[in-house]
């Protein structure tokens, strides 16, 4: 199987409107959108469903953005991360068509699934797995989108500017 270019490498932060004013500082971003939850997330870690409020934010140009992960709620992939090393990049992340051929083969390389989720966004329906040897090695996120009528989006550059129009992503000041 083929992966596409990455998307986002996303970090794990604490206080989400601190990085927000950080990164931006370090890389020049001027502009950041929040995406949007049509449905609560449902999410599973360590074969448990989890209860949890995510806030992402995206920011950057081109193929490849920053991603600013912040969390509440249960323990997951996320807060464990916090814990363990601190503030930081978390993972980088890949859209893909169809999620389940591309965990089975990642596992059939030897990684398994580490945390899943899925969501609705502006009529979307998104579906992830974050996946790897172990959450103390690297750590891919893979993303599957259905848009309406069925449609798999699989990569697509200046993602965030475009699903800002469709109400996927919310721009922020």
């Amino acid at each position: 199987m083929k992966f596409g270019k990455i998307g986002h490498v996303g970090i794990v932060v604490r206080d989400i409107a601190v990085a927000k004013e950080q990164y931006s500082r370090i890389f020049g971003i001027k502009d950041w959108y929040e995406l949007t939850y049509d449905s609560p997330l449902d999410m599973t870690y360590r074969g448990e469903k989890r209860n949890c409020n995510v806030t992402l934010y995206f920011g950057g140009k081109g193929h490849t953005v920053i991603e600013l992960i912040h969390t509440e709620g249960d323990s997951n992939i996320y807060t464990n991360f916090l814990e363990r090393h601190g503030e930081g990049i978390h993972h980088i992340e890949y859209n893909v068509k169809d999620l389940d051929a591309a965990i089975a083969h990642v596992e059939s390389q030897g990684w398994k699934v580490l945390q899943s989720a899925s969501f609705g966004s502006a009529g979307a329906k998104i579906r992830y797995a974050y996946v790897g040897a172990s959450e103390d090695d690297a750590v891919v996120e893979l993303i599957e989108t259905t848009l309406g009528g069925g449609i798999k989006k699989g990569d697509m550059p200046f993602e965030t500017q475009l699903a800002a129009l469709t109400g996927n992503y919310k721009k922020l000041k």
